[in-house]
């Protein structure tokens, strides 16, 4: 930070102060995330106060996709205030959902756990019908397909399991998995839509960390949902909330397609896991690697054998047993 600049968090209390009228100070705010994103969130009199820095690309998307999907009536924290800042840094002042999201339910009954998931589905089902008016990130194509797979194996396979990473990605069924994917039909997909980005208020569910939408398919936010590692829900409640997205979408998703997108989140999940983990110091991410791992063998056996994606599980189950 240079000298005599204002830091994320005086930046944050000043608009804070300013939209509600009440004295602020750094001091005053408490943390509610701040990770690698380069993005920091800060609670105060009401209000979430969110910085962010040009550490990542998708940091200045969040504004733009906020505002069109509230045009679009999804339900996304309202944005009460915005700055931009030198250097493609932000801040923004935005409505407070709370601190319920849907991984406060992980110990939660089971028909109060899988009915805030059936609201977290029926959030999901318009974003897939949108036609965005502003710009998305990059689409899902063969190259991000191909990235997810490489950082899966430079820092799951190889930096945490001390496999031979370069020899799991010399498989030629992982880039022809690549390019079948990206050769089907795409949607608009939140991209990381997991418990932790998925607010409860009242009887609704609410999306947050939009930020990174992109092209892709359906299928990668139900498998990001449902495959989540940190819910570790069971098989027979990934097939009942399955069978609801069947009744509320009117179509089943398509056994093939939905294994290759969960393998592919799965693989992504854990690359960053485990990167995180290691090399950011932030070591409870490495207590999640058993149950991604755990998820990720699940999803690989129940690969149908007519599917493209198959030699791809094959290979997985080899090595991570």
């Amino acid at each position: 930070m240079a000298e005599g600049a204002l830091s994320p968090a005086e930046i944050c209390a000043a608009m804070v102060q300013q939209h509600t009228g009440k004295h602020t100070t750094p001091e005053m705010l408490r943390a509610v995330a701040s990770g690698a994103s380069g993005r920091s969130i800060m609670r105060a009199h009401g209000v979430l106060a969110i910085h962010w820095t040009a550490d990542r690309a998708d940091n200045n998307s969040f504004l733009p996709a906020a505002k069109g999907l509230a045009a679009a009536g999804l339900r996304v924290p309202a944005i009460l205030a915005e700055q931009k800042l030198p250097n493609g840094c932000g801040a923004c002042l935005v409505e407070d959902l709370g601190s319920c999201d849907l991984l406060s339910l992980k110990h939660a009954p089971r028909e109060e756990k899988l009915s805030a998931y059936r609201r977290a589905l029926t959030t999901l089902l318009p974003l897939g019908r949108l036609k965005p008016d502003w710009e998305l990130q990059p689409a899902f194509d063969a190259a991000m397909y191909r990235w997810e797979q490489e950082y899966f194996a430079e820092h799951l396979l190889g930096h945490h399991l001390g496999r031979d990473a370069a020899a799991f990605l010399r498989i030629p069924a992982l880039q022809q998995m690549a390019n079948w994917l990206a050769e089907l039909p795409r949607v608009p997909v939140h991209r990381d839509f997991q418990s932790q980005n998925i607010m409860l208020r009242g009887e609704e569910a609410w999306l947050i960390d939009f930020q990174g939408m992109r092209n892709g398919r359906v299928e990668y936010d139900l498998a990001s949902l449902l495959c989540d590692p940190y819910m570790e829900l069971t098989a027979d409640e990934q097939q009942e909330l399955l069978q609801y997205w069947a009744e509320l979408s009117g179509a089943a998703p398509e056994p093939a397609i939905y294994s290759a997108c969960a393998m592919q989140r799965l693989m992504q999940a854990l690359g960053a896991f485990a990167n995180i983990g290691h090399n950011l110091g932030k070591t409870w991410y490495l207590e999640r690697i058993p149950a991604g791992l755990k998820a990720l063998r699940q999803v690989a056996e129940n690969t149908p054998e007519y599917s493209p994606a198959h030699s791809v599980a094959q290979c997985l189950l080899s090595n991570v047993r």
